[in-house]
């Protein structure tokens, strides 16, 4: 049974993610699971925003860890939510180690349409322990 696991934001590249790993799962009978990453921007005076900041986005992505768990659960894949804090492609790629991932599904984040990968996507791509599953939002 394959571990999978989505990397989650709130672009159309993730939905397509999400939709790539759910159709992996129902294909292989695997086991998934979802994160998504409240990013710290390694400067100390920036991550001293508010609690209230914080918080607000907290909630948001709470809310799209549950969104994406009732997508699955539709679809008749269980899908356990992971919340993480940090730099979005070292929480991912650790995240990956922690789980036993075999597969990461990410999306490429190019919502302006060009080749290019996003910088999280080209990270977790070229450093991450398991295979890596791009997925491109549709033209």
């Amino acid at each position: 049974m394959a571990g999978i696991l989505v990397a989650l934001d709130d672009s159309h590249s993730s939905e397509r993610a999400l939709e790539a790993a759910v159709k992996l799962a129902q294909q292989n009978g695997g086991r998934l699971n979802a994160v998504t990453v409240l990013e710290r921007t390694g400067n100390p005076s920036l991550d001293q925003i508010t609690d209230d900041i914080k918080a607000q986005a907290r909630h948001r992505l709470k809310d799209l860890l549950q969104t994406a768990a009732n997508f699955s659960h539709s679809r008749g894949v269980q899908l356990t939510p992971i919340l993480r804090e940090g730099h979005p492609a070292d929480a991912i790629i650790t995240c990956a180690e922690e789980e036993k991932s075999e597969i990461v599904v990410i999306g490429a984040n190019s919502e302006d349409g060009d080749s290019s990968l996003g910088d999280t996507a080209d990270q977790v791509s070229n450093h991450c322990p398991c295979t890596v599953l791009i997925a491109r939002p549709a033209a």
